[in-house]
C-alpha cells in the first residue's frame, strides 16, 4: 500500500472553516457513515413499502416521493372509509335495536317484579301451611300415643271381660295394661288434664273389677284342683295370679286361706300315710314300724316332717319367686313384705296338720324310756330338730312351738330318769373290794356319763353354741344330776371304813369320773369342782401320813408342846423339854431314818395313779421338814433356855434333813 495515499476520510480529522472542530456534527456525521443500510429494519420497510407502488419509476420517485407517498395513503383510506360506512350502518341498526331490547328487558323486569311479589306471598302461605300440617301431624301422633296409652283395645276388653275366654298369658297382659293405665291416670290428675283422668278411671273401673272377678274365680279353682295333691307342678300363672291379687288384699287372703286349707290336708294325709302305709310298694317302709326303736322311730318321723317343710317351703317360694326377681310389669309391683307374710302363713298352715300326731306319739315314746342314754339320745335329737326347723319355720308356728314343747317335755323326762335311777343307786348300796377298786357300778355310771358327753358334744346345740329361742339350758344340770348322786353312793359304800381307806376310795372314784369328762371343754366347770374335793382328800391323806411319821420320828412331843407353849416362857422350862431330854428324844430321829422307806406306804398303793402318791408324799416331806425347821429354830433361840447345848441337841442341821429327804422329793 502506498504510504502517500491519503486516509480515508471517517479517518480524516473534521476540519471547518473557523478551523475549530465540531464535535456534534462530527459524531453524526461519523454515525451516518459508519451506518449499515442492511442492517436498518426502518429503511427495509420503507423501501419494501415503495417497491409495492406501482408504475413508480426512479425519476418521479426523485421528484414527487412525498405526492405520490399522500395519493396513495389518500386513496387507501377512502376504501376504508367506504367499508367502515357498512359497519356504522350496520352498527347504527344494532344500536336501534338494543334499544328496543333493553325496552323490553325493562317491561320483563317490572313483570319480574311483580311475579316475584307474588311468589313471596305465596312460599310465605306455604310455610304457613307447612308448619299447621306439622303441628296437625304431632296432634295426631299425640292423639295416637294416647288412645294406646289410656284406652283398651276391643281384644282386650274381651280377653278382661268375657267369661268364656281362658286366663292365660294375654289375660294378664291385658291385666298389665290395665293397671298401668289406672296408675298413669293418677299422674293426670296431678295436672291441669284432671277431667280427662278421672272420665278414663271410670270407664277402665268397670273393665278392672270383671278382670279381677275372673282371675279371683280362675285362681280359687286352680287352688282347690292343683294344691290338693302329694306332687304339685307350680305354674307360672298361677304365680302371676297371686301376685296380681296382691292388689286386692281381700281377695288375695281368700286366696291364701284356700291355699292354706288344702296343703294342710295334703301334708296331714301324706304324714299320716308315711306312718301307717310307708311309701309306693311299701318302699319306704312304714314308719310305726319302727317304734320299739324310740331314738330311730323319733327320728324318722322327724326327719319326714323336716324333709316336707323344705320341700313345702322351696314349694311356695317358686309359687311367690318363680323368676327370683320381680317382672317389670306394674301389676307384680306387690310388696315383699307381703308375700314373705305369705310364704310364712302358708308353709305354717301346711305343717299344722303334723302337729298332733307327731306331738302324740313322742309323748308317748319319752314316757316308757326307761334308760338315761337313749332318753338324752331322743331329747337331743327332739332339740336338733327344733332348732333346724325353727330356721325354716317362724318361731310362733304351731310346728316349731310343738318341737319346743317337746324338747322341754324331753328334758323333764330325762331328768326324771336321772332321778329315778339316782333312787335305785342310794337305795343298793354296795361295799367296794379290800384293795378300793372303783366299783362296777361306778364304771358302768361312767360308761353311761361319756355317751351322754359323745351325743352333746356332737349335738348341732353344741356345735352352734346357739339354742336359739329354746329355753336356756345349762349341761352342768345333767352332769350334777348323774355326777353327785354317784359320789353320795361311794361315800355311803365306804361310811364302815376308815378315815383314810375312805379318802382312798373317793379319790379313786372321783378321778374315774373326772377322767371321762378331760376330753370336753364344756365340762371344765364340773372337773374343776371335782379336781378340788380331790385334792382336799389327798391334802387329809397326807396329814393322816404326816402324823404318823411325825409319832414315829419322835418329833410329835416337841412339836405339841412348841404348838401349846406360852410365847414368854422358854422351852427348856417344860416337862421333858430339857436339853438332855431333847437330847435323847432327837437321838431317835438318825434310826428312824435310816429305817425310813422311800416307798409309798402299803395304805396309799391302794391309790389308782402314782401321780397321787407323789403328791402325798411331797406334801408329807414339806410337813416333815417345816416341823424339823421350828424344832431347831426353837432350840437355837436363846429365849428358849439351851445355850451352848443348843448345837448338841440337834444331830443334824436342816441343810442335812433337806438333803436325805431330796430323793423323794
Amino acid at each position: 500500500m502506498d504510504s502517500n495515499k491519503s486516509p480515508p476520510l471517517s479517518e480524516q480529522p473534521t476540519q471547518f472553516v473557523s478551523g475549530k472542530p465540531n464535535k456534534l456534527v462530527a459524531a453524526k456525521l461519523h454515525k451516518v457513515l459508519n451506518a449499515s443500510i442492511a442492517n436498518d429494519t426502518r429503511i427495509k420497510a420503507a423501501l419494501t413499502s415503495l417497491s409495492d407502488i406501482p408504475d413508480l419509476d426512479e425519476t418521479d420517485l426523485r421528484r414527487n416521493l412525498r405526492g405520490t407517498i399522500e395519493k396513495k395513503e389518500i386513496a387507501t383510506n377512502e376504501k376504508f372509509l367506504e367499508a367502515f360506512s357498512v359497519v356504522v350502518n350496520q352498527l347504527e341498526n344494532l344500536e336501534l335495536e338494543m334499544k328496543d331490547m333493553q325496552n323490553s328487558c325493562i317491561q320483563m323486569r317490572g313483570k319480574l317484579d311483580d311475579v316475584a311479589g307474588e311468589t313471596e306471598k305465596m312460599i310465605k302461605r306455604t310455610g304457613s301451611y307447612h308448619e299447621q300440617c306439622e303441628a296437625n301431624d304431632t296432634r295426631i301422633v299425640i292423639a295416637d300415643r294416647f288412645l294406646e296409652k289410656f284406652t283398651l283395645s276391643q281384644d282386650e276388653i274381651h280377653c278382661l271381660t268375657s267369661p268364656n275366654t281362658q286366663v292365660d298369658n294375654a289375660f294378664f297382659d291385658a291385666l298389665a295394661h290395665l293397671q298401668r293405665i289406672h296408675s298413669d291416670c293418677k299422674l293426670l290428675l296431678m295436672t291441669a288434664q284432671q277431667r280427662a283422668g278421672l272420665e278414663i278411671m271410670e270407664s277402665m273401673s268397670a273393665y278392672q273389677e270383671s278382670a279381677y272377678e275372673k282371675l279371683y274365680r280362675w285362681t280359687q279353682g286352680e287352688s282347690r284342683s292343683s294344691f290338693g295333691g302329694d306332687s304339685i307342678d307350680v305354674s307360672s300363672l298361677m304365680t302371676k295370679a297371686l301376685l296380681s291379687l296382691g292388689h286386692r288384699p281381700v281377695l288375695f287372703q281368700t286366696i291364701l286361706d284356700e291355699l292354706a286349707m288344702a296343703r294342710r290336708d295334703a301334708v296331714a294325709r301324706a304324714f299320716l300315710s308315711a306312718l301307717t302305709r310307708g311309701g309306693p310298694g311299701g318302699t319306704p317302709r312304714p314308719i310305726e314300724l319302727q317304734a320299739h326303736d324310740s331314738l330311730r322311730y323319733i327320728g324318722d318321723m322327724l326327719a319326714w316332717v323336716h324333709q316336707a317343710c323344705a320341700s313345702e317351703k322351696e314349694m311356695l317360694e317358686s309359687l311367690f319367686y318363680r323368676n327370683s326377681t320381680k317382672t317389670a310389669d306394674d301389676y307384680q309391683d306387690v310388696s315383699t313384705s307381703i308375700i314373705k307374710d305369705a310364704v310364712f302363713n302358708l308353709l305354717d298352715a301346711a305343717m299344722e296338720g303334723t302337729c298332733r300326731p307327731l306331738k302324740t306319739r313322742m309323748e308317748q315314746v319319752l314316757v316308757l324310756q326307761p334308760s338315761a342314754i337313749t332318753s338324752y339320745k331322743v331329747t337331743n335329737l327332739i332339740q336338733f330338730y327344733a332348732i333346724t326347723m325353727g330356721r325354716l319355720l317362724r318361731k310362733t308356728s304351731s310346728l316349731a312351738e310343738a318341737l319346743y314343747e317337746n324338747t322341754d317335755l324331753a328334758y323333764k323326762y330325762f331328768f326324771k330318769t336321772l332321778n329315778a335311777q339316782s333312787q335305785r343307786l342310794l337305795q343298793n348300796v354296795e361295799a367296794p373290794s379290800k384293795d378300793l377298786t372303783v366299783a362296777p357300778v361306778v364304771r358302768d355310771m361312767a360308761i353311761q356319763l361319756k355317751e351322754i358327753l359323745a351325743s352333746y358334744d356332737s349335738s348341732l346345740v353344741m356345735a352352734t353354741q346357739t339354742t336359739e329361742d329354746l329355753q336356756e339350758f345349762n349341761f352342768g344340770e345333767i352332769l350334777d344330776a348323774i355326777v353327785e348322786p354317784l359320789l353320795q353312793m361311794c361315800e355311803s359304800s365306804v361310811e364302815k371304813f376308815t378315815q383314810v381307806d375312805q379318802h382312798i376310795y373317793m379319790i379313786n372314784c372321783i378321778h374315774h369320773i373326772q377322767s371321762t369328762m378331760n376330753t370336753y371343754s364344756f365340762t371344765d366347770n364340773k372337773r374343776q369342782a371335782l379336781m378340788e374335793q380331790v385334792d382336799e382328800r389327798l391334802g387329809l391323806l397326807a396329814n393322816e401320813q404326816y402324823h404318823e411319821l411325825l409319832q414315829q420320828s419322835g418329833l410329835a412331843k416337841i412339836d405339841e408342846a412348841l404348838k401349846t407353849k406360852d410365847t414368854n416362857t422358854p422351852l427348856s422350862s417344860l416337862s421333858d423339854m430339857s436339853a438332855n431330854s431333847l437330847a435323847r428324844t432327837l437321838s431317835k430321829l438318825d434310826s428312824f431314818l435310816v429305817m425310813a422307806s422311800a416307798d409309798v406306804s402299803p395304805q396309799l398303793q391302794r391309790l389308782a395313779t402314782t401321780e397321787h402318791c407323789q403328791q402325798i408324799q411331797d406334801k408329807v416331806i414339806h410337813l416333815l421338814l417345816d416341823t424339823y425347821r421350828r424344832i431347831s429354830e426353837a432350840v437355837q433361840n436363846p429365849m428358849n433356855g439351851y445355850g451352848l447345848e443348843a448345837s448338841n441337841i440337834l444331830p443334824r442341821t436342816v441343810e442335812d434333813m433337806e438333803a436325805i429327804f431330796s430323793f423323794a422329793l
